[in-house]
């Protein structure tokens, strides 16, 4: 429910009785991750080795906490401005104006359109890819349609879709897609277990002079497959208990990293650094490979068509587009989709747009931005309560008590309870100390992350195997 100024202030915190439960908001989060952390995510952590289990536990740890602290962002905006919730469906943007002005909440709002729009990137490439694997191993590689050409067919056929609205079961829709994601997992931890395998551990098969290289490119990969801070705020408005997103998240991360450390460890036994990028390209031809292969397509295209309208609502909004279905939506969304599938055919690995999106847009949005709104946030409760307190009379109400039998009067003290911030400067002071340690480490491993990942994909470009776009020009022109 809106709220607006004549909202009363006693409601204002109490739960929202048809919102989300904490059980299904875990279910959300386990959607935005989707199929990515069993499927891709185990090849770019063997190639780190070790070094690679204690990547992820810091990454995803900081990733916990800065989400956490945009949970804690809304809660004291809600506080101190209530009209705030006029704005929940851009919260982040929201939290942006609230703390910093309209210039950081435009900046926000261009960096999660382009951290939308560069996400469905890979989806394309890696749905495509699944679908070439499917068809090779269904024919016996008797029949092979390129990886090419699949990604100019699955555009074709989510072209219509996109046309659509937002889906209005969207429980439905998250809960089909987080049982794909568990049925992927069973099904690829099943393949991997039957499998032959390959000899060499990950370990030994490490080159210590390029460990640092596949340690950036893992962190990347991994900022981009657990970012869930565009969407937090979105849960978190909807759930019926706000205080409950710290469950929420450690539950989603939880059963998502689980998935990932079980289908990763069991491909390090089985093929160590022979893991291919998409671990079912590792795998031997079989019956459950084929529903794997299949569902991952499909989770793909699912989210992708789910989350691009979030970005193709707020371009229509602001392209003043109805919100009815008319020709100019249809000729935005169309537009946008041929663009997706132009990127695609011209990227050379779609591990290398992972790493790079995460890296340079999404570590920004997660690692820089909710600490420095959370400092501010603070700083603004504290006004907010100063001048809460001069307004109440010194912090005290005097109240009148008569005293019958002894015929006088006593008067009280009632304090006014506020909040600890002055209770806890200490703990204020190195909640505030870690952020800014969270922030000079993102900017310096974005700046690293960048560097190096954009020296890859020029030297992608001038190796033997050629990006996508190469071939579907030669094919043009021969027509």
């Amino acid at each position: 429910m809106p709220y607006d100024e004549s909202t009363h202030l006693l409601n204002l915190h109490g739960n929202n009785e048809n919102g989300l439960s904490t059980v299904f908001a875990i279910i959300c989060i386990l959607d935005v991750f989707g199929v990515y952390p069993v499927v891709t995510l185990p090849k770019a952590i063997i190639d780190c080795g070790f070094y690679g289990i204690l990547l992820i536990t810091l990454v995803c740890s900081a990733q916990i906490y800065t989400a956490n602290l945009l949970g804690k962002c809304w809660i004291i905006a809600e506080k101190i401005n209530p009209n705030i919730q006029r704005k929940s469906r851009y919260p982040y943007a929201a939290l942006a104006e609230t703390t910093y002005g309209k210039r950081l909440a435009n900046f926000v709002t261009f960096l999660l359109d382009l951290t939308v729009f560069g996400a469905s990137i890979p989806n394309l490439i890696v749905a495509s890819q699944n679908l070439q694997l499917l068809g090779e191993r269904l024919s016996e590689n008797t029949v092979s349609i390129s990886l090419c050409y699949w990604i100019i067919i699955v555009g074709t056929v989510l072209c219509p879709v996109l046309w659509l609205g937002s889906p209005k079961d969207m429980k439905c829709l998250c809960s089909t897609s987080a049982c794909m994601v568990i049925l992927v997992f069973l099904l690829t931890c099943g393949c991997l277990i039957y499998s032959g395998g390959s000899n060499g551990g990950p370990v030994e098969s490490v080159k210590s002079v390029a460990l640092w290289r596949n340690i950036l490119e893992a962190y990347g990969i991994i900022t981009f497959l657990f970012d869930i801070h565009p969407t937090i705020l979105t849960i978190q408005v909807d759930m019926r208990n706000k205080y409950r997103l710290t469950r929420a998240l450690l539950g989603g991360f939880g059963i998502s990293l689980l998935m990932f450390g079980i289908t990763a460890n069991i491909a390090a036994i089985k093929y160590g650094t022979n893991t291919k990028s998409s671990i079912l390209d590792t795998l031997p031809t079989s019956i459950p490979l084929h529903f794997a292969a299949t569902l991952v397509a499909i989770q793909l295209c699912l989210t992708s068509a789910v989350s691009n309208n979030v970005l193709y609502q707020q371009m229509e909004d602001c392209m003043q587009i109805p919100r009815d279905f008319n020709p100019k939506r249809c000729i935005l969304r169309t537009t946008l989709t041929i663009l997706a599938i132009v990127i695609a055919e011209s990227v050379p690995r779609f591990d290398l747009v992972m790493s790079l999106i995460g890296g340079t847009l999404t570590g920004p949005l997660v690692f820089v931005l909710p600490p420095l709104i959370y400092m501010k946030m603070l700083s603004l409760q504290t006004m907010y309560e100063e001048d809460f307190a001069l307004g109440s009379f010194a912090n005290v109400v005097y109240s009148k008590v008569d005293d019958t039998t002894e015929s006088s009067t006593t008067y009280t003290l009632l304090p006014l309870v506020i909040s600890d911030s002055y209770r806890s400067k200490f703990g204020r002071y190195c909640e505030i100390s870690f952020c800014c340690c969270i922030i000079i480490s993102s900017i310096v491993f974005t700046l690293l992350t960048t560097y190096f990942n954009s020296i890859n994909i020029v030297l992608s470009y001038s190796n033997v195997s050629k990006p996508c776009i190469y071939n579907v020009s030669s094919f043009l022109l021969k027509l």
